[in-house]
């Protein structure tokens, strides 16, 4: 498609300010979980039913958001998005029950997952010269809106507001980007063609059985279960084991994603040189000891626990790059199936945590992570000994 260079920055704005708002909203839950438990009178078991639901959503918009973009439009399915969000937080804000909340994060989880489907394709459309450099800097925005929310969460929290009224001024922020979404011209593409919109399930089954892929859907998987696990009960565990303020515990969630963001951007420097599955071990068996000293250790260094943002940093990038360089037909598809495995790693992790927090403390269900740090790491041993074999 041919764009002024006036309407690729408008853009581009507008793909920047989705993953803005992608990265604020989303990171609200680990801040106000705590408070929506004590508010309600909820179990750990139900909070985690809820961010189940929230991730169910984002799952199901992985699929839905890119069927859309090719029916109504790219800038189609960021509007929805937005006015998902809208919805979404306004009925959250407003729940009571715990049927309310699932229903109406569900509808958040939506927005979520077509604000980062759409903003990513719509980049890499427009910037097909330079896809990597605007790929960091759209994460890097990411990584931006997840650090201003835990402390503006955690400061509004401190001085007496409720989780509802937290969400709600959410609302300043999401409108005003939705309607630049609205405004924002962007031009229909043109309508793809039938071979590629039939799925070759041969392939698709050639694709699963090689065991490359499928150890990496498993790091995938469960890399994600743990990045979600952590962000959603990490203040609730300082608040509730170490004994942490609001604003304190809420602080270490900043610096948790402050460490996610300035990995990746060292990362982009040594990944290449230091091999792929090698760097990924390492860093993975670095969020084993962060994680293992921040739940064990003495309090003095359960800061420790927050360090993990930096340990999980490379792990989805580079990981993508794995299997982006795995030969495949249908290399599409692949790709599309192994972000799939990180949306259901999203939906069971913090779940899985809520269950055995309710089960055997909160110790032991963040301890769930260690778990699922060490699968990543078992599964790397294996495609190196593979690699190495071959």
């Amino acid at each position: 498609m041919k764009l002024s260079q006036r309407q690729v920055w408008v853009i581009t704005i507008g793909c920047f300010l989705s993953y803005f708002l992608f990265g604020f909203i989303d990171n609200l839950k680990g801040t106000t979980i705590p408070a929506i438990l004590k508010d309600v009178g909820f179990n750990y078991s139900k909070g985690g039913t809820i961010i189940f639901s929230e991730y169910t959503g984002f799952f199901l918009a992985t699929f839905f958001a890119g069927l859309l973009a090719d029916l109504l439009g790219k800038k189609f399915s960021l509007v929805l998005a937005g006015l998902c969000l809208i919805l979404g937080v306004i009925g959250y804000a407003s729940s009571s029950h715990l049927a309310m909340f699932v229903a109406f994060i569900f509808l958040i989880g939506l927005g979520l997952g077509s604000l980062e489907l759409s903003g990513s394709n719509i980049i890499s459309g427009i910037h097909e010269q330079h896809k990597g450099r605007y790929m960091n800097l759209l994460n890097a925005f990411y990584g931006i809106g997840s650090i201003i929310t835990p402390i503006l969460a955690g400061h509004f929290l401190n001085i007496g507001l409720s989780f509802r009224t937290i969400y709600r001024y959410s609302l300043f922020v999401i409108v005003p980007i939705t309607v630049y979404f609205i405004v924002m011209r962007y031009p229909r593409d043109t309508a793809p063609d039938e071979a590629e919109k039939k799925i070759d399930f041969k392939d698709l089954i050639q694709i699963i059985s090689q065991k490359d892929v499928l150890l990496m859907y498993v790091v995938i998987f469960a890399y994600v279960a743990a990045e979600i696990g952590m962000a959603t009960w990490m203040v609730e565990f300082f608040q509730q084991e170490r004994h942490v303020s609001v604003v304190a515990s809420s602080l270490y969630l900043s610096i948790h994603f402050a460490g996610m963001t300035i990995g990746r951007l060292l990362g982009s420097f040594f990944v290449d040189k230091a091999g792929h599955l090698k760097s990924l071990l390492i860093f993975s068996l670095l969020a084993v000891l962060c994680i293992s000293l921040g739940i064990f250790g003495p309090p003095s260094i359960a800061i420790v626990l927050a360090f993990t943002g930096f340990c999980f940093s490379i792990i989805f990038p580079t990981a993508t790059a794995v299997v982006s360089g795995i030969p495949a037909k249908s290399s599409g598809t692949m790709l599309g199936m192994f972000f799939a495995c990180g949306g259901l790693g999203g939906m069971i992790g913090p779940w899985l945590i809520g269950f055995i927090n309710d089960l055997l403390g909160l110790k032991m269900g963040m301890s769930v992570n260690i778990l699922f740090c060490i699968i990543i790491a078992f599964s790397l041993i294996t495609l190196l000994r593979q690699k190495h074999c071959s």
